[in-house]
Order: structure tokens, then C-alpha cells, then sequence
């Protein structure tokens, strides 16, 4: 197994790439956390602003700019949940896979897909339980177009790939955690391994 370590500033310089910063929308990070329902050890690998943290006040964070190093945590986890930087993907999963049960990440949607090394990468870990699709990036306030949406991967998932798409206003205040909507639409894939 290749472990790939960077260096703290390697890190720093990275995560300041203004290019590479996106902060999840209020109205996002509600909507996931009440889909999701996340569990037991929780961590929230670049907490940002803590928009997450405030639907999960008992997660543990990292946050590179505040000095806790994401690639330094070893704990396994039974969730992580968050929108991760996009600029090291490969070492993001990677290191994600080695620590924790389920990911659920907030990424343009090609991402997941766009090389055989990462589409191997979720194959090797288990697989892709649920896309919960909120939209092109500008609907976020993100400069992309590109369809948004928060990644559930599953360590050893063998299942169908379900898909859902978020139908409510967007930036209205989140007033708590409420379940999923009965407007959400859900497709399934059909599809296994």
C-alpha cells in the first residue's frame, strides 16, 4: 500500500488556492445532514467556515488553516462529511478511504468519475450508495456550472447507485433538521456489482 504524506506547508499552500475555495451554503449543509443522518464517530476533514459543524455539534474537524492537518489523522471514523478541497482528490480519497465506514462529500459530480485511478479507487473501498443532486454550481453561488452533489460512498457496498435530486427553494433558511421531502425525486440506477 503507497501512503502519500505531505508536508504541513505543502498543505497550506494548497488550501489557499482562492480557486479551490467553495463554502457549502447553509440551505446545502442542512439538507445533507437531515438526508444523510450520519452517526456514531463523525469528522468533518475541512471544516471551513463550520457550516456542517453547526448541524453536527458533536463531529470532530480538521481545518488546514487552522492548523489541523486532515492528512495527520489516523482514528478510524464512521463518517466523514464535508466539501473537501478539489486541487488533491486522489490523495483526498485516498486518505479517506484508509479511516472511515461511509464518506459523504459535496463535489462537482464529474469528479467522482473523471479518472480510471479514482473510479478504481471507490471500486477498491466498496462504492457509491447516493448522489443527491443540488444543482449546477451557480445555484450554490459557486462560479461552475458543472452539476453539484453530495457523494455517499460505502466502505465494501456492493448495492445499486440511488440518485436524488433536491426540489426545494434554494438559500432559505434552514430551520432544523426535518426529513427529506416527499417532493425529493429519486431514480435507481438498477445497477450492481
Amino acid at each position: 500500500v503507497r501512503r502519500f504524506l505531505m508536508s504541513q506547508m505543502q498543505l497550506l499552500k494548497m488550501a489557499l488556492d482562492p480557486r479551490d475555495i467553495v463554502y457549502t451554503p447553509d440551505w446545502v449543509a442542512c439538507d445533507m445532514v437531515s438526508f444523510f443522518k450520519p452517526s456514531g464517530v463523525i469528522l468533518e476533514p475541512c471544516a471551513g467556515d463550520g457550516v456542517f459543524l453547526k448541524y453536527l455539534p458533536s463531529a470532530q474537524w480538521c481545518e488546514i488553516e487552522k492548523g489541523v492537518d486532515f492528512f495527520a489523522w489516523h482514528k478510524p471514523v464512521n463518517w466523514l462529511f464535508g466539501n473537501p478541497p478539489y486541487n488533491n482528490l486522489k490523495e483526498w480519497f485516498t486518505h479517506s478511504f484508509s479511516i472511515a465506514e461511509n464518506i459523504v462529500y459535496l463535489l462537482p459530480v464529474t469528479k467522482i468519475f473523471n479518472s480510471y485511478y479514482q473510479m478504481m479507487g471507490v471500486y477498491q473501498y466498496g462504492g457509491i450508495s447516493h448522489i443527491r443532486v443540488y444543482g449546477a454550481g451557480s445555484k450554490l453561488g459557486w462560479q461552475m456550472g458543472f452539476a453539484i452533489g453530495a457523494i455517499h460512498l460505502q466502505k465494501n457496498y456492493t448495492g445499486s447507485i440511488e440518485v436524488s435530486f433536491y426540489q426545494h427553494a434554494p438559500n432559505t433558511a434552514c430551520s432544523g433538521l426535518a426529513p427529506a421531502g416527499a417532493s425529493d425525486s429519486q431514480i435507481s440506477s438498477g445497477a450492481s456489482r
